[in-house]
């Protein structure tokens, strides 16, 4: 039996996620708050009132800024309100909706990333909006079965928060997924999901959480050694519903 193991969203495109007990799920959308927000360059350009997809190099990300793992971040409320610490020093706490405590978070990811940032940093949201690495809104799932698979081959084991997904499943064999089709339905809970495509990796997941050092170059091995570089899949909301840690994750016939 496949099982929901934990459930994440992302508050912040890039830093630390917030676990979940439950997740509210509706038609066409991801889970609330999930990627709402994004750190972008200062040489990005990005419009609130006419938002567009924007690749990742745009904004700071673990794919090329590692030390962004070495941020102590926790979220409360609606994912809305960040504290960040760095070595047991407060550097940051407030809401992210405020302009105030944007501007103070600003200032202080400017002093952080120094020249590391392409010009000034500033944080970004817009109504409806998802930072995500693909324009559609999108929960990611993966099963842990294959990240211990991955961890046994490299032989370290690979924090699965590497791979930042939405939803861990327990109970599936290693790489069961890859062999489920775009269009299969799933039944989560109360939820309907539509598996969209795999997931092809980038260099995010090659940066140990704990050390905030690139130590693996995970896409390479996936690629050579396990006839792909993809770990897990994207799928889409079809029905609204409540899913939960311990619900059933089951293909629908």
């Amino acid at each position: 039996m496949t099982t929901i193991a934990e459930i994440w969203r992302y508050p912040v495109k890039g830093l630390t996620g917030q676990r979940l007990e439950t997740a509210q799920l509706e038609p066409g959308q991801a889970i609330a708050g999930d990627r709402a927000f994004a750190i972008r360059h200062g040489d990005t350009e990005f419009d609130p009132a006419a938002p567009k997809h924007l690749p990742k190099t745009k904004f700071l990300a673990l794919m090329t800024h590692a030390e962004l793992a070495a941020l102590e971040v926790s979220f409360s409320g609606e994912g809305d309100v960040m504290t960040v610490s760095k070595d047991g020093e407060l550097l940051f706490h407030g809401s992210l909706r405020d302009p105030d405590e944007v501007h103070r978070l600003d200032i202080m990811m400017a002093t952080y990333m120094g020249d590391r940032a392409k010009g000034a940093p500033h944080l970004e949201a817009a109504e409806g909006h998802m930072f995500s690495d693909v324009p559609e809104k999108v929960l990611s799932v993966v099963n842990l079965a294959s990240v211990k698979a991955l961890s046994d081959h490299v032989g370290e084991a690979l924090d699965p928060l590497r791979f930042r997904a939405n939803i861990y499943l327990e109970g599936l064999p290693a790489w069961a997924e890859r062999d489920w089709q775009p269009g299969t339905v799933f039944t989560a809970g109360g939820v309907t999901l539509r598996l969209m495509k795999p997931i092809v990796r980038c260099n995010a997941t090659n940066v140990n959480l704990q050390t905030a050092e690139v130590d693996q170059n995970l896409p390479k091995v996936l690629q050579q050694e396990f006839g792909a570089n993809l770990m897990g899949v994207y799928c889409t909301v079809e029905s609204a519903g409540t899913i939960k840690p311990g619900d059933q994750f089951t293909p629908v016939d």
